[in-house]
């Protein structure tokens, strides 16, 4: 029994014994012959081979890690370690170096007067450590300017970018013009300023000249013209004028934004709306026609209007056609001629109507003078309808002379009597250079 006691000992012994393992370590210094005995539980270290045994020979050995004429291999404790860390923690901050900073890039002035010029600054900040620099890049358009109060800032300092707009150039309408400015900033190489707006004149027409492509000889005819006026005094309109009040009349009154006016992008800024009424009477001339109505207002900025009225009548049976005339505006263009060149044009006009039997059409007035122009008579197809041929001639020796772009008064022009009562009078306006 006792001896199976002891073999259950044993066993239990065994098992602890391979939990934990007892390494004895014998260190045995020459200062000291005792023995020091330590119990490692650390299953994992491994035990001391007999090169690692610490001899008393290595203690005193040069290569020893301890030996005082052997230099320290452990770097040294680095004093500086706190201002080190300040120099990177700056360096890797957003604001290293240059930092440019603008509130905004985008200004809107709204609605302005045409003939006002635009002007805007923008402040540009230095939120950086090192210093800024700005250069005006380009600008969109000649008549926008750049300038810099400074083109280098220090680090908290403001430069201002003043952005100008030249209202010599300026229409109606919606504008946007700015520049680029450049810096040395890595994260802002380019700073785009835009200024933009609507720009309307005092007062606005939305037809300032009139166009009547087709009047009849015998009736009246009526347009209308809508003013629009951007003061904030009500618009008022008084005394018209134009030269031929027989056969041309002018009446005005006052109005509101219409729904189409709400829709357009510069008529729905107006403050005022008026509206006038121009009408062409019976009994003008056959052919184009243009009339001028001036007209006063009361704005300082703007004291006074100029409507245009052009156009072309017709009458009751005539009907004119011919190389270079067109029929719409009833002027006959011819090109440009060398002087010393001779060039004939003829164009046929047909009468018809009751009243034709005994009509004549002769010539009443030529300008300039030299012109040749005859009229030739044609068959008298029934007693309702009868042709003439109108022949112009432009002579050899005529002068060198611009007739392309002149007005009706200075235009020139061909007049002729019908004998008609619905239209005594046709004008042909013709339009012709000679260059030498």
């Amino acid at each position: 029994m006792r001896t199976i006691i002891v073999i259950l000992i044993s066993i239990v012994i065994g098992v602890v014994a391979g939990v934990v393992t007892a390494n004895v370590i014998f260190a045995i210094t020459p200062w000291s012959a005792d023995v020091e005995f330590q119990l490692v539980t650390d299953t994992k270290q491994p035990k001391p081979t007999p090169d690692e045994t610490t001899t008393p020979d290595s203690l005193d050995s040069p290569n020893s890690p301890n030996s005082p004429d052997k230099p320290q291999t452990t770097p040294p404790t680095n004093t500086d370690t706190e201002s080190t860390n300040n120099t990177a923690a700056t360096n890797s901050k957003p604001n290293a170096g240059p930092k440019a900073y603008i509130e905004s890039t985008v200004y809107d002035f709204g609605i302005k007067d045409v003939k006002d010029s635009g002007t805007r600054e923008f402040a540009i900040k230095n939120i950086g450590t090192g210093v800024l620099t700005l250069k005006v890049e380009k600008k969109t358009c000649t008549c926008t300017g750049i300038d810099l109060s400074r083109q280098r800032i220090s680090a908290g300092e403001t430069a201002i970018a003043t952005v100008r707009y030249n209202a010599e150039r300026a229409t109606t309408g919606r504008y946007e013009q700015g520049g680029i400015i450049a810096t040395n900033d890595p994260n802002t190489p380019e700073i785009m300023l835009t200024i933009r707006g609507m720009f309307t004149a005092p007062i606005m027409m939305n037809s300032p000249v009139v166009f009547l492509p087709s009047v009849s000889a015998l009736e009246k005819q009526t347009a209308k013209v809508r003013i629009y006026g951007f003061e904030k005094i009500p618009l008022e309109l008084s005394s018209p004028q134009w030269s031929d009040k027989t056969h041309f009349d002018c009446t005005f009154e006052r109005s509101e934004l219409s729904d189409e006016d709400k829709q357009n992008s510069l008529y729905k800024y107006a403050e005022s709306v008026c509206e006038a009424t121009i009408s062409v009477l019976p009994g003008l001339s056959i052919g184009s026609f243009q009339e001028q109505f001036n007209i006063k207002t009361n704005f300082k900025s703007e004291p006074s209007i100029d409507i245009f009225v052009r156009g072309q009548v017709f009458g009751n049976g005539i009907t004119m056609a011919g190389q270079g005339f067109d029929r719409t505006t009833g002027i006959m263009s011819i090109e440009t001629i060398k002087s010393g060149q001779k060039l004939l044009r003829d164009m046929s006009i047909q009468l018809t109507g009751t009243e034709v039997k005994n009509a004549e059409v002769k010539v009443k007035e030529v300008r300039p003078e030299w012109l040749n122009v005859t009229i030739t008579k044609g068959a008298v197809d029934t007693d309702i309808r009868r042709f003439f041929t109108l022949s112009i001639e432009i002579p050899p020796n005529a002068p060198q002379c611009n007739f392309i772009n002149s007005d009706n008064n200075k235009a020139a022009m061909v007049e002729l009597e019908t004998g008609l009562p619905n239209a005594p009078i046709i004008k042909i306006p013709i339009r012709f250079a000679i260059e030498k």
